[in-house]
């Protein structure tokens, strides 16, 4: 491995910082050279990047413009990037980075209109987030409670000890007269106005015109003094982090912007609502209610009880606006599973649009459809999957089948066609993973003759491993030496004694973002089927020597509480799951159910079941 010198360290981690968080407007070459020159202070001393972004004080009181007071999906796909960003530059420079993210709810708490308990139940569920993404070491969240001059003052009375402390009396005394001055001091104030106007509407509608106008001008000059306080007091605390801010700065070195979510918008997750568009396969930010004005079928999804988004999903006519509307949609983690049910069990699956579906699997890993009209047999389960695409194909039936007497001993954790049968002729030569794995496999738990007519409520089980999860709670160098760790799998009884050979850790071919790839070993034999014993080998690694070692680590990644989800089906229930953002193992299928499942054909030019490359002579792989 190449050595970095102090200079790779600083290019590097420009690079990353300017390429993943900074918005870049107005940038100046000046600004450049004064970012490096503060990275290159930290690498020089070997220290950790220090960040600092004064955010995050609480959700607004006006719900046109949010869910609730809770920290929500918008707030989790920031952290998310953060995270993000924060493992990037730990896997290229030994002493990472500490993000500070400093609450400033006790700065302007005096004008906002938000209770003590609110904001603090905002700030615990930031930090849960972060817990939930292993980064509490590395991204803390801060307020005045924190430091000693704030010690002995109830927080109460923040906002006045800041002014006490901080505040320039100077500034506020000649307020008026350089507002009028500076052109750049008069916008803000007078967009400080606007914004409040539209964000306490509800507070100040109360108020006479008059009244009402008075009241946002002291807003803005109020928030305006108390600003200049709260730089002061960072200026003390922090003098030597690289200063971040949600707000438009042009880019000279002194404060550097940032967009918060991927669209190039100065947007806050506690000013919005993210929806997530299945159609588009993105997510949008705006207010609540502008969501709500779209004409589509827009559900709330609820995450623990609350509201965590909004879903937006495609309606093929006015009866099927009105039925996906009526849809209740729960996810069981942050972003990952959805459980789309209906109340109507005569309502057709069909309803459904097979492009909303995989989007959604895409971005939840997977999405559980519960309580829609029953699939009678595998030729109508499989037709309705097919207009989305072609299958897998197998000579005895396109629909594999699971029954509880092959899986009674449960399944090794893997993912769709990890080790393609000696008459798949799939040699990886020829072959890149993404070229022959199935990009999404559906499940239906269909209910068993006798029992038809009485659905019963006991449960399947399978085990849901979140692969790109698994990636983000890694310490960065390690994420790096996993990536560079390719682990080899061998059933040993094959005549061709085949072997397939993956890192560990690879980047999804449909997202581009890290996932883990693994096979766990079992010595149990054909427990699902068509799935054999294998034999883990080391292939090669910069870091391991052993696989044994490597094996023992994946064990506890894939045990970690945060990464999986024990998946319960019941009688009916259809599961689209995307086959790189998972990993999975049936645990049990109860006696009266048995799994159908199809593997969705790869979209690569140069996939097996491209009729150019046919495939002749199948025989059923693995689940």
């Amino acid at each position: 491995m190449i050595k970095k010198t102090n200079e790779d360290y600083v290019e590097r981690i420009t690079f990353i910082l300017l390429n993943q968080l900074m918005a870049k407007t107005n940038a100046q070459y000046e600004g450049l050279v004064e970012l490096k020159r503060t990275i290159s202070k930290f690498v020089i001393n070997r220290k950790p990047i220090k960040l600092l972004l004064p955010a995050f004080p609480c959700k607004t009181n006006n719900l046109d413009k949010v869910l609730g007071h809770q920290p929500d999906m918008a707030e989790y796909q920031v952290l998310k990037k953060f995270i993000k960003t924060i493992r990037d530059i730990q896997s290229i420079y030994p002493y990472g980075v500490c993000f500070y993210i400093f609450s400033d709810y006790h700065t302007f708490s005096y004008y906002i209109n938000v209770d003590f308990k609110h904001h603090y139940d905002y700030s615990d569920g930031l930090k849960k987030m972060i817990d939930i993404m292993n980064g509490s070491d590395v991204l803390k969240v801060v307020n005045f409670g924190d430091f000693a001059e704030f010690s002995g003052v109830a927080d109460v009375d923040y906002f006045d000890e800041l002014k006490r402390q901080y505040g320039d009396a100077q500034y506020e005394m000649d307020f008026e007269k350089l507002k009028r001055q500076h052109k750049k001091m008069h916008s803000t104030y007078l967009g400080l106005k606007k914004f409040m106007s539209q964000d306490q509407k509800y507070p100040l509608a109360a108020l006479s015109y008059s009244n009402r106008r008075k009241r946002l001008a002291e807003m803005a000059k109020g928030m305006m003094i108390q600003g200049r306080a709260l730089d002061n007091f960072l200026h003390h605390h922090f003098a030597d982090c690289i200063r971040l801010s949600i707000h438009e700065h042009p880019m000279v070195g002194e404060k550097y912007s940032l967009y918060l979510f991927d669209e190039p918008s100065f947007k806050t997750p506690w000013h919005s609502t993210l929806m997530f568009d299945a159609h588009l396969g993105e997510f949008v930010v705006d207010s609540c209610v502008n969501h709500s004005h779209e004409r589509s079928a827009v559900v709330t999804v609820t995450y623990q009880g609350q509201p965590w988004c909004l879903l937006k999903l495609h309606a093929i006519s006015n009866e099927a606006l009105a039925c996906l509307r009526r849809l209740n949609i729960t996810v069981h983690q942050e972003q990952f599973g959805l459980v789309l049910s209906t109340p109507d069990p005569d309502m057709p699956i069909e309803l459904l649009q097979h492009r909303d579906l995989t989007h959604l699997a895409q971005t939840f890993g997977y999405v559980t459809l519960r309580g829609f009209h029953a699939l009678e047999s595998t030729q109508e389960f499989e037709s309705w999957y097919r207009q989305g695409g072609g299958v897998v194909s197998w000579p005895e039936g396109n629909t594999q089948i699971v029954r509880p007497s092959l899986a009674a001993k449960g399944t090794s954790v893997h993912w769709g066609l990890v080790y393609p049968l000696d008459t798949m002729n799939v040699n990886q030569d020829k072959y890149d993973y993404d070229d022959y794995t199935p990009d999404e496999v559906v499940f239906y738990c269909h209910q068993t003759a006798g029992s038809m007519l009485h659905y019963t409520s006991s449960s399947s089980v399978s085990r849901v491993i979140n692969s790109e999860l698994a990636t983000l709670i890694l310490n960065g160098d390690e994420r790096e030496a996993l990536r560079e760790t390719v682990l080899a799998y061998s059933d040993g009884v094959s005549p061709r004694q085949c072997t397939y050979h993956y890192p560990v850790i690879m980047s999804c071919p449909q997202t581009r973002k890290d996932i883990l790839r693994w096979w766990m070993e079992t010595n149990t034999g054909v427990a699902i089927d068509h799935l054999p014993s294998h034999d883990t080998e080391l292939y090669s690694s910069n870091h391991y020597t052993e696989s044994k070692d490597v094996v023992t680590r994946l064990h506890e990644i894939c045990r970690d509480r945060r990464v999986y989800h024990e998946l319960s089906l019941q009688a009916g229930d259809v599961v689209v799951m995307n086959n790189h953002a998972t990993l999975r193992a049936v645990e049990s299928i109860h006696d009266e159910h048995e799994l159908w499942y199809l593997q969705r054909q790869p979209t690569s030019v140069n996939s097996p079941w491209q009729p150019y490359n046919a495939i002749s002579n199948h025989q059923p792989g693995l689940s």
